[in-house]
């Protein structure tokens, strides 16, 4: 019998120099990679790709599916930048199949991360990381990161894990006929050989991110004595795995994602009606800044039931749809083109990225989000669309966009959140082009788990924040998109942020007309307090 050898894998070498974005949120936050592994081992330690410009102390840690943490240990002796690595005391042994997260806390909030492709998770040998939720994050003074972005975000951080490799037998199959013939017999070279240890594979996804790909290096293979660290081979014993729910790959992400819902198949699912007559009324307009009374579902519609039909939510799939008139009670998916929403009330959140494509949809005179409690997911997203006088409300995001021409107009959000949340009123998430946020509310002063009511913070062009009433926020404003964005007319009200009113890239932005106001209960400005500058 073969002997077998202990070996190591990571998904990355400390050799390996991705090219990737960095995020600097400036905020404490623990961030992790989910992964799970085909073969009983031990996790040895964890590693993560320094961003350049973080500071501060480092911790990493090994977590169950549940949130326990089974290992931690500090980082020393770290570089600049790069990737850092540290130890635990012990291996932490890992079942095949189950779940484990690995992570590290940052005070500082300045790290790397890209989104990745559907079905790009990176792998090495019997090491994968999780498709969906891969990376996962948590904002404060660390614990169990369980929080996900809507484009799937990795933050390289790496497991260091070791098992047992068992050669398969390399002898030829002896046949019992005393003349084998050619067909018959399989030469040494045919027989079966040792299986390499993958090499890792990485995507940097659809539509956010650089479009230059990193090759990653072929993952380190180490051979060590049975006898060094590690007890010899035992006959695994027998467990009961924790089996968690599957989720269908359609089910709707968000940075903080709602329990998905599985429809059971012997529930009947109503006859649907995509397409109504009712006439686009144009909503009510509003007689200053945006508030519940002007946007939403105009008073007096009747709303008719469109019951989720596509694992909790309800989807369209028909080119040029119109929905007028109609309460869903759960997620919109869009994945159809053109499709317009008018004069509705959904409970979820309303989606059109889908399976890699975008689809292009507008929605007007529509209240988005449930009437009590709070959604943790992003009211609308993803890209390419136009929302006017829509009411968003408790959701822990308002929008989110990832990609280009989104133009949002005439609205009113007003923001929950749970702990854990980073709540925003309008998010970017990786580069687009032409973003218009004109002429709305965010009010973010029920939030206390919070980022700010506009944060622009990747690569996009054509970015305009005219005319708009924000709230709170750790910031109120903070505006750091690629060169050339607008930031003018905007009303913040005066002393409601954490910090301060702006934390913007002042150079490279456009900034006229912005000042501190003061206002009463029904978001009526009562006095101007000054004027207000780029700060940042």
């Amino acid at each position: 019998m073969a002997t077998p050898k202990l070996r190591e894998v990571s998904f990355w070498t400390p050799a390996t120099k991705p090219e990737v974005p960095v995020h600097a949120d400036h905020a404490p936050v623990e961030l992790g990679s989910r992964f799970t592994v085909t073969e009983d081992g031990w996790i040895t330690g964890v590693r993560f790709y320094k961003a350049r410009g973080e500071k501060g102390r480092h911790s990493g840690s090994l977590w169950d599916a549940d949130g326990r943490r089974l290992a931690t240990a500090a980082f020393v002796k770290e570089t600049p930048s790069g990737w850092q690595e540290v130890r635990f005391g012990s291996p932490v042994q890992v079942r095949a199949h189950e779940t484990y997260t690995v992570s590290y806390h940052s005070e500082h909030g300045t790290y790397v991360a890209r989104p990745l492709g559907r079905g790009k998770a990176p792998r090495s040998g019997p090491l994968t990381a999780v498709p969906r939720k891969t990376g996962v994050y948590r904002y404060g003074d660390g614990g169990f990161p369980r929080e996900s972005n809507p484009r799937n975000y990795h933050y390289y951080v790496d497991p260091i894990y070791r098992w047992w490799w068992r050669p398969r037998p390399s002898h030829p199959t002896t046949l019992p006929s005393a003349a084998p013939s050619p067909a018959a017999t399989r030469s040494p070279a045919q027989s079966p050989v040792q299986t390499p240890v993958q090499s890792p594979t990485l995507s940097p996804g659809q539509t956010a991110g650089p479009t230059r790909v990193p090759t990653p290096s072929q993952s380190a293979t180490l051979s060590i004595s049975p006898s060094a660290e590690m007890p010899t081979p035992t006959p695994t014993p027998t467990r009961t795995r924790h089996t968690p729910t599957p989720t269908p790959t359609e089910a709707v992400e968000s940075p903080a994602p709602t329990p998905t819902v599985t429809r059971s198949p012997a529930t009947p699912v109503p006859s649907r009606s995509e397409t109504t007559t009712a006439p686009d009324t144009g909503g009510t307009a509003c007689p200053g800044y945006p508030t519940p009374a002007c946007t939403g579902v105009p008073k007096g519609t009747r709303l008719k039931t469109l019951q989720p039909d596509f694992y909790g939510a309800y989807r369209v799939t028909k080119d040029g749809t119109v929905l007028d008139g109609v309460h869903i009670p759960g997620t919109l998916l869009i994945t159809a083109q053109n499709v317009t929403v008018r004069n509705s009330q959904i409970d979820g959140d309303v989606k059109n990225d889908y399976d890699g494509k975008i689809y292009p949809f507008t929605i007007s005179d529509s209240t988005v989000g449930p009437e009590n409690g709070c959604n943790q997911s992003v009211g609308i997203w993803s890209a390419q669309f136009t929302a006017t006088r829509v009411h968003v409300r408790n959701h822990s995001d308002g929008f989110s966009v990832s990609g280009d021409n989104v133009v949002i107009r005439d609205s009113y959000v007003l923001l929950c959140s749970r702990p854990g949340d980073h709540s925003d009123g309008i998010q970017t998430v990786g580069a687009g082009h032409t973003l218009v946020f004109d002429h709305n509310t965010v009010d973010q002063r029920y939030a206390p788990q919070h980022t700010a009511p506009v944060f622009l913070v990747d690569p996009n062009t054509g970015v305009q924040v005219t005319d708009n009433l924000l709230i709170g926020g750790t910031y109120t404003i903070r505006v750091r998109a690629a060169s050339g964005a607008v930031v003018r007319d905007n009303a913040v009200v005066n002393q409601a942020w954490d910090y301060g009113p702006s934390d913007s890239d002042c150079p490279k932005t456009t900034w006229t007309g912005n000042r501190l106001v003061t206002i009463d209960d029904e978001y009526n400005v009562t006095s101007t307090v000054k004027n207000l500058p780029c700060q940042g």
